[in-house]
């Protein structure tokens, strides 16, 4: 094994060798959701951090940053610095009650006066008043003095020990409180305008401080739902220095001012805390919260007296039910529930939150008759397609050549790149006000020698490293690992699409045509020039709300549409025809196959050497195999997938025999664009669902047919999201026991208390293989998959075996979707270029086969009748929850108003169409509900963890 990789098991149990290398660019594995960053041990947000930021620190000029990020008046820091000077708080250049120079002091002796000083350079700022735009009541706090209690023990060591913090918050999770402690635990970092990290001692690496300060600014990020960036100060003894993080990265001061001998600099930084406008440190001023029946207000302008402190009832439970008021051009909209914030809690991103919304004019109308809308918040990459214009793009098509699969596609109601004071809100130019990062430089060779002399450290990856010239100046440098810096853009759309997952199906049939809906649609938009590129549990969504069908994709694109694709066929020779033939023949010698070489049609030879002259351009062929060798092994792998999965009777065997009626198609990037830099493309999806092909960085080999072919590189394309889909009904049918969204028992019991020891070595060998294809890290779902697609029978006769008995009638269909992707896969042909037409046609099937099963027993058939209605329940609840989420303003759902029980079901009301929704689960822990575990709510930070078992399992 190599050294520093750890082994991992296969899904049999046994060990797996070295670690495979993974895509890295996909989502990672979480155990824990970063939804809860305060209950997270230091140890383990750190490592997050470093993850996340290992590429994307970067430090600009520190005159610069200052009079950019914190600009602050010369006349207004003269003046308080007369003041400061006047009641002695800085006296003989150095500030009240700070240690002197050269003196030993703990860390303790840095936060009170950091504290006081801060604090009266604050009140000296807010002299003459403050307006609406700015923090409202915020002062410095010394929470190392007041040793907050948690629940989790291991919480307090991720706890600054001084922040900015908003007075109203402070005032609730402060020791003097009455409110419960898990209450407090949950609110803490709702306080913070921003953090301060420091350290006392030149051996104390600086680099860690820094480090160290991010992790609190991750969880700023993280937990406030209205914050654009987050700063904090680095304080190193006398040094301070100040740094920002947001959805591209960090950007940081390359030298710290020294806060005695330069203390103007330090009065700048301390006073544009109080002065600047909130938008400027990071608020997002088009969002409010509700307070019905106030008006609604920006958490930084509430106060910890009179009318506008601080409720707890405005955060309600968690973070997905806390309700906004949101501005847009269009108009404001009130959010009901959060749908998705799993892409908070991956700070360096699109940070997406999905949110049910309704028009804040339609507030007091009757919950049930608003209509509810589906908004979406991200920052777009710089260089992307922007999502809503490819909306368009699909609907514009539909207009030209109209289709029945367009009902499925979201309906566009408005978008925006987000706007503050007229200017776009991106992160260069708004947030880091157009700064230039300085290029990674490493003047001081010894610093350089002295790290490299440690074993464990490797120059290409250190993260920042910071020269201490004397103990007054401190240079600061980007690591070598740091890239050029990316550009984001904030953005908004609203959709008429509004649903739950499709883990909340009511019966076999509606989730097979759930699934059928939503390829359907995939295949409309890739014929159309978009790819969605990921399809997970938590994007295939049921529609349900009246009106609101459609398929609301994360759509990437533009790519060239299908159109504009074909690669025309070349005539093959008569030659090259007879030499298929002889080659078929000889395999039929062989006992190879059952073929009737009398059955074949030229048509489908030259179809099949077609297909596999073009596939030859993308693929290594081993040495010894040749055109017509390949071509025949491709007409008898098709030969006997249609032998085994369609109802071919060995007659004559034409191109519809086969689903060779379709396109061979050209790669679909535009022109201009290299299959090189195709393939080198950031690689997309949710790792429990995507393909193997993505989540592997070295080949994936399948050779079911002793073909020889092997794919030279992977071009994420419409076959990848299909084998998404597969793995989608895999899932369910492995973790689920029938409908409403229930995990299966067996998922659920502590092994280790388990006496019948064949029924204990059932359900360890499912634990393992919910694991390895699932509920893993990306390195052991690709090197599961890896092995499964090439130990290809092992799919039959291992993991088939454990779908629950409920999805019995759905095996079929599973094993002729793996033998559809193995022959995809392998010869790169009909199969691969037209997979959705195949796709279709066997879920079709599956539905035929489901309505023309044999009746059930009448006790059985009341079974499913009445878990189906218990299903139909759960999603009409979900609704309801959702619609009557809320502000309950005089009149309107208070006590004098009597609700439905439910909404009403119609089939106007309902529509069972599929919606691929905007935010992935990339791999996210589920956290649990505070509601019955198998309603289909929205998920909710989860508490402490009791007793688990050995395995670990998700809800």
């Amino acid at each position: 094994m190599g050294s520093g990789q750890q082994g991992i098991l296969d899904w049999r149990g046994k060990q797996a060798g070295e670690r495979p290398s993974p895509i890295r660019n996909l989502p990672s594995a979480s155990k824990t959701s970063l939804l809860t960053t305060d209950r997270i041990p230091a140890s383990v947000l750190l490592k997050r951090v470093m993850e996340e930021v290992s590429n994307r620190i970067q430090v600009c000029d520190h005159e610069q940053f200052l009079d950019k990020i914190l600009p602050v008046d010369g006349g207004a820091v003269d003046k308080i610095y007369r003041l400061l000077l006047e009641d002695k708080t800085y006296d003989d250049g150095h500030w009240c009650g700070f240690p002197q120079h050269g003196a030993g002091f703990k860390e303790d002796d840095l936060y009170e006066p950091f504290v006081s000083v801060a604090n009266k350079i604050a009140a000296a700022a807010r002299h003459d008043g403050e307006d609406e735009g700015q923090v409202r009541d915020a002062s410095w706090v010394d929470y190392h003095h007041m040793s907050p209690r948690y629940l989790n023990a291991e919480g307090a060591k991720v706890r600054p020990d001084c922040l900015l913090a908003l007075g109203a918050l402070a005032k609730v999770v402060g020791n003097g409180s009455a409110l419960a402690e898990d209450k407090k635990e949950e609110l803490f970092w709702l306080q913070a305008v921003a953090a301060v990290e420091a350290k006392r001692e030149i051996r104390v690496k600086d680099e860690e401080l820094i480090l160290q300060l991010l992790c609190y600014l991750r969880m700023i990020l993280v937990e406030q739902k209205d914050r654009r960036f987050a700063l904090g100060l680095a304080l190193s003894r006398t040094q301070i220095s100040v740094w920002l993080q947001d959805r591209s990265g960090v950007l940081g001061m390359n030298k710290a001012i020294d806060i005695h001998t330069e203390p103007k600099k330090f009065i700048q930084v301390i006073a544009a805390f109080s002065l600047l406008p909130a938008h400027r440190l990071g608020f997002d001023p088009t969002m409010r919260l509700a307070r019905e029946p106030s008006a609604p207000i920006h958490p930084y302008r509430l106060c910890s007296t009179g009318p506008d402190q601080f409720d707890v009832e405005l955060y309600k439970r968690n973070n997905y039910s806390t309700q906004w008021v949101i501005e847009t051009k269009n108009g404001v909209y009130v959010t009901l529930k959060a749908l998705s914030l799993l892409r908070t809690d991956v700070v360096h991103g699109s940070g997406s939150i999905v949110w049910a919304v309704f028009l804040y004019d339609e507030r007091h109308m009757d919950p049930g008759q608003r209509q509810i809308f589906v908004l979406k918040q991200a920052w777009r990459l710089e260089g992307m397609a922007n999502e809503a214009e490819l909306y368009r793009s699909l609907w514009n098509a539909q207009e030209a050549s109209p289709s029945e699969d367009v009902q499925y596609l979201g309906e566009l109601v408005h978008d925006e790149d987000v706007t503050i004071d007229g200017a776009v809100d991106n992160t260069h130019n708004l947030i880091h006000r157009g700064l230039e990062p300085i290029p990674p430089t490493f003047e001081d060779s010894d610093h350089l020698a002295r790290l490299k002399r440690r074993r464990s450290f490797d120059p290409e990856f250190e993260l920042v490293h910071i020269d201490i010239v004397t103990d007054k100046i401190h240079r600061i440098h980007a690591g070598r690992s740091t890239s050029t810096p990316e550009n984001r853009t904030r953005t908004c759309i609203v959709l008429k699409t509004f649903g739950c997952s499709v883990k909340f199906f009511a019966n076999r049939a509606e989730l097979v045509r759930i699934l059928l809906h939503g390829v359907r649609a995939h295949r409309f938009a890739y014929q159309h020039g978009v790819l969605h590129r990921d399809i997970s549990t938590g994007n295939v969504l049921i529609a349900l709300k009246r009106g609101a069908k459609g398929l609301g994709a994360k759509l990437w694109g533009p790519i060239k549409p299908v159109s504009e694709r074909e690669i025309p066929s070349k005539a093959p020779t008569p030659r090259m025809v007879a030499r298929v033939r002889e080659n078929l023949l000889d395999e039929i010698e062989n006992g190879h196959t059952n073929l009737d070489l009398s059955s074949i049609t030229d048509s489908v030879i030259e179809h099949a050497l077609h297909a596999v002259a073009e596939g030859s351009q993308a693929q290594r062929v081993k040495p010894g195999i040749t055109l017509t060798t390949s071509g025949a092994k491709y007409i008898i792998a098709a030969h006997k997938y249609a032998e085994k999965f369609s109802e071919f009777a060995g007659d004559a065997c034409d191109l519809a025999t086969f689903g060779w009626n379709g396109k061979i198609l050209g790669e679909y990037f535009l022109d201009g664009t290299t299959p090189e830099q195709a393939a080198r493309a950031p690689r997309s999806g949710t790792p429990p669902y995507a393909s193997v092909m993505l989540l592997n960085a070295i080949d994936v080999i399948v050779n079911v047919h002793k073909s020889g072919l092997n794919r030279r590189s992977v071009i994420h394309d419409a076959v990848h999201d299909m084998e998404s889909f597969f793995w989608v009904l895999l899932y369910l049918c492995l973790t689920r026991s029938g409908p409403g969204g229930s995990r299966r028992e067996e998922l659920k019991v502590d092994i280790e208390e388990m006496s019948d020891s064949d029924e204990r070595t059932r359900i360890v060998q499912l634990c393992r293989i919910v694991f390895s294809f699932f509920d893993g890290d990306i390195a052991t779902l690709a090197w599961n998959k890896r092995q499964l697609l090439e130990q290809w029978t092992a799919f039959e006769s291992e993991i088939l075996v454990h779908v629950h008995e409920y999805f019995a009638p759905l095996k079929p269909v599973l094993l002729q979707w793996w033998h559809l992707l193995l022959l995809a896969y392998e010869f790169h042909g009909y199969e691969y270029h037209n997979i959705h037409d195949h796709v279709i046609a066997l879920l079709e099937k599956a539905l035929d086969d489901l309505a023309n099963q044999v009746p059930m027993e009448p006790s059985e058939r009341t079974a499913e009748a009445e878990a189906e209605a218990e299903a139909l329940k759960k999603r009409e609840d979900f609704v309801h929850r959702v619609v009557y989420a809320g502000l309950d303003p005089p009149g309107v759902g208070g006590s004098d108003v009597q609700r439905p029980a439910t909404p009403p079901r119609s089939p106007d009301d309902f529509k069972s169409s599929t919606v691929l929704d905007v935010s992935p689960e990339s791999q996210r822990q589920p956290l649990r509900s505070q509601l019955p575990d198998n309603a289909p709510s929205s998920p909710t930070p989860a508490r402490p963890a009791s007793k688990k078992t050995k395995l670990e399992r998700k809800t």
